[in-house]
């Protein structure tokens, strides 16, 4: 499979703006409350890796 390329910020901007978030949220909701959301357990490591790249920016 051949990865897409980058959006430009025009292109992402679009893309933002068409976005409907509080349908997105409604349906993420909806989701998990049927059972069909996906739980992913991290690490010790993987988290305190996260956490110092988060805390560098």
């Amino acid at each position: 499979m051949k990865p897409e390329k980058p959006l430009t910020d025009k292109e992402l901007e679009e893309w933002e703006n068409s976005r409907d978030l509080e349908a997105e949220l409604l349906e993420s909701v909806r989701q998990m409350t049927a059972g069909k959301g996906h739980i992913f357990m991290l690490s010790a490591i993987s988290t305190r890796k996260i956490n110092r790249r988060l805390s560098k920016d």
